[in-house]
């Protein structure tokens, strides 16, 4: 992995316990306005997100309540979002054209840095398939409106290719694993460490093994406007997102704490996890929304669009709110 200049850990607590006073101070010369202890941010939490490694990182103490809600992703926080459950929540660049075709409020504070290797197509064990276009008339497996759906039309645009030139079988990734395994499809789409899972336990060869060129790897960390516009709940969510930022710095400093830490909470070997640290294209970082990240979420949007996944063409420069960051 490429070396990165981080703020010290001291700089950044500091930044965290300035940022509090202030909001603090800000509740105290603002009568009947509340408390920060008042406020409860309600989060979204899968396994591999940020939330569950804060206290390891030192970044659990907040002034105010957070209620982590549980979710596989996906449509299920755009759900939420929509139902009023959440204030707060980590997705890829393929929700937010989704939300907007949908009519789900939601804004975008921040970018996380992703990963593109570890992710592409796997084929299972005595394919004579040895390159993309190979796959041409076989069976593939891929999970609908996920990162993986996008990476094969990539893919398939790329080698001048459409969904009609394979058999493309929708699956949950579940499923999909369990087709795999049983030689129903001779191809998968995956990434990460369902993707490593898929090599390592399910006999999986790799024939594309990084989407480099075809996604950013970039992430969007969300946040409620009902949330962004109650002035105490701003303050909290500011304040997440800056321990967000420290834990993730604290994860790419730690790769064997975070490995094992991962282990436990998907049951999956600790050793997987440490060489997808290992294997990554670029630490896995928060940062400030420039204006590379919004043409890449643009871009994700018109691609939707042109693959016929969402029915319009949709701007989502809107979307974004760059000041918490």
């Amino acid at each position: 992995m490429r070396s990165t200049p981080f703020l010290s850990r001291r700089g950044l607590l500091a930044g965290a316990g300035a940022l509090t006073a202030l909001a603090l101070a800000g509740c105290r010369a603002a009568p009947g306005a509340g408390a920060l202890s008042d406020v409860t941010l309600n989060i979204w939490r899968y396994k591999t997100t940020a939330g569950n490694f804060m206290e390891e990182a030192g970044q659990a103490d907040t002034p105010y309540k957070v209620r982590y809600i549980d979710l596989p992703g996906g449509p299920l926080v755009l759900n939420a979002y929509a139902a009023g459950e959440l204030d707060y929540a980590y997705m890829s660049e393929i929700p937010p054209a989704f939300a907007v075709q949908s009519g789900i409020s939601l804004k975008l504070i921040a970018t996380h840095q992703g990963d593109v290797n570890n992710s592409g197509v796997l084929v299972v064990k005595g394919s004579s398939a040895r390159r993309f276009d190979d796959l041409r008339g076989r069976t593939i497996a891929y999970t609908p409106n996920t990162n993986n759906h996008y990476y094969l039309l990539k893919l398939l645009e790329a080698h001048g290719m459409t969904l009609n030139d394979v058999k493309a079988i929708g699956l949950p990734i579940n499923d999909a694993n369990a087709a795999f395994t049983r030689g129903h499809v001779e191809a998968m789409v995956s990434s990460g460490i369902s993707a490593l899972l898929t090599e390592s336990l399910l006999g999986g060869r790799w024939l594309v093994r990084s989407v480099k060129g075809l996604y950013s790897g970039n992430f969007c960390i969300s946040a409620h406007p009902a949330a962004l516009a109650d002035p105490l709940k701003r303050i909290a969510i500011q304040d997440y997102l800056r321990r967000e930022q420290a834990t993730w710095q604290w994860i790419y400093r730690n790769p064997d704490r975070w490995a094992d830490r991962s282990g436990q909470l998907s049951n999956q070997p600790a050793a997987l996890f440490l060489r997808l640290a290992r294997e990554a294209s670029r630490p896995g970082l928060i940062v400030p929304p420039d204006r590379t990240a919004m043409t890449n979420l643009q871009q994700v949007a018109d691609d939707l669009f042109k693959f016929r996944l969402v029915k319009g063409r949709y701007d989502l420069s809107r979307l974004w709110d760059k000041g918490l960051i």
